[in-house]
């Protein structure tokens, strides 16, 4: 028998949450307008819809179905032992219905969530059934960080889960939280809200942890009192000859970490060109996958493709990180698009995808190629660019550093669709689901 969830003191805020709309009706229909639900009081027939919507991205559609199961029997389930689907599955439609809405209407989808999550782990609680307490923290830490415009006070709270988690399991945190926890730390130290003898004491734990700590030794040299002092050092050995690796190392990490300070200490010094000469060099001794990654973007930059994308795929082979594959997989992917080899860049961005279905620069990198397919024509043809709007929004909405462009062609290509006037005769309505057509194949877009 299915264990009913406990009454709590939150049920008055989870009502809240799921009805948060009603309060703003017309803002809500320009969100969802035109969705059509059939809701009935059997809880296995709304579960089923609801997941079909969910597992076909229709998030309109599936949200009041998942809504309705998640207030009436949130530990329902076809099959298998009660867990936490309902509430995961209707905290990934609230966000991606946030991500077509604005303003006051997006920060309500996104609240839900919220209460939706906290929902979930007193209902879980009070019916004995375990769940991930690090993953969670380091999903609601991931959550603050990816809608940072909407959540900016939050920001500080994204360090303190990230670091909560890593503390429950130090040996298990992915090489991503980890390099996140040593940049905030360095930037908490440098604003001077941490003592940075407290902050290179984290780093060095954090490095002990890694699977590839050469990020995090690198910002261990920034807590020094005077860092330009120590690379005037080690540069002054350089140039005597010596070519330790203690040495080699200190001098590239000044060049990439306090460059406007040896700028003025040292106005004459071509920075870039002393990188290329100790890079080869560090990665004699030590042929980390950063460095060779470091290699390949100056050689791209210099107009040297094929150098660059070998020094990618060597540092590929070394990678065991599922973390630091996505990186790769993207940059390979993001210079080939830039060479116009739009096709082999598809199928990179795929790669990642394999990995992480919602890697946004991945997800950006295939709307893209997506995008230069389209073509004029048919209806059918035009409404790709809302296809295209649609893949777009979605690598926005899994955050990442294309979220910003992402999120600006977007709107663009939602602009660029069918006029009224154009789909009018064929008895389209706005929120109606059809049929576009890109140099890809067909779509299921949504008619704006």
């Amino acid at each position: 028998m299915l264990l009913k969830p406990a009454q709590t003191s939150l049920r008055p805020l989870l009502l809240a949450g799921v009805f948060l709309l009603a309060a703003a009706p017309a803002a809500g229909a320009q969100v969802c307008e035109g969705t059509q639900v059939y809701l009935t009081d059997n809880t296995r027939t709304n579960y089923s819809l609801g997941y079909e919507h969910y597992k076909n991205e229709a998030w309109c559609d599936a949200l009041p179905y998942l809504r309705w199961v998640v207030e009436t029997e949130p530990l329902f389930t076809s099959q298998g032992t009660p867990d936490d689907r309902n509430f995961r599955r209707l905290m990934d439609t609230y966000e991606a219905v946030a991500e077509m809405a604005q303003g006051d209407v997006r920060r309500a989808y996104l609240d839900s969530v919220l209460v939706v999550r906290e929902q979930m782990e007193q209902t879980l609680a009070a019916n004995g059934i375990a769940y991930d307490e690090r993953a969670a923290l380091l999903a609601e830490g991931l959550f603050y960080a990816q809608h940072y415009n909407e959540y900016p006070e939050q920001q500080d709270r994204v360090y303190d889960l990230y670091l909560e988690a890593f503390r429950m399991a130090p040996d298990s945190t992915d090489d991503y939280y980890l390099n996140e926890i040593g940049r905030m730390t360095s930037a908490r130290a440098a604003a001077e809200q941490m003592e940075p003898t407290e902050a290179r004491d984290l780093v060095q734990e954090l490095v002990a942890h890694a699977d590839d700590p050469s990020y995090l030794q690198g910002l261990e040299a920034t807590f020094v009192v005077d860092p330009i002092d120590q690379w005037d050092a080690a540069y002054e050995e350089y140039l005597a000859g010596d070519r330790s690796e203690e040495v080699v190392n200190t001098v590239f990490a000044g060049l990439t970490q306090i460059d406007s300070l040896i700028a003025e200490r040292h106005p004459a010094l071509n920075q870039q060109a002393l990188k290329q000469e100790v890079i080869p060099i560090l990665i004699e001794f030590n042929p980390t996958p950063d460095l060779l990654i470091y290699r390949g973007v100056l050689a791209i930059q210099a107009g040297r493709t094929e150098e660059g994308l070998a020094d990618f795929q060597r540092a590929l082979d070394m990678t065991e990180s599922n973390a630091d594959k996505l990186n790769i997989y993207y940059r390979i992917a993001n210079t080939l698009y830039s060479e116009g080899r739009r096709n082999e860049a598809y199928q990179w961005a795929g790669r990642a995808l394999d990995i992480n279905s919602n890697y946004g620069p991945a997800l950006y990198i295939r709307a893209l190629v997506v995008a230069g397919t389209l073509s004029g024509g048919s209806l059918e043809a035009a409404a790709g660019a809302w296809c295209v709007a649609d893949m777009f929004s979605r690598a926005a909405a899994a955050g990442g550093e294309t979220a910003g462009r992402a999120r600006q062609l977007a709107g663009r290509y939602a602009a660029s669709g069918p006029s009224r006037d154009q789909y009018f005769f064929q008895g389209w309505t706005p929120g109606m689901r059809v049929t576009g057509r890109t140099g890809y194949g067909s779509c299921t877009t949504t008619v704006r």
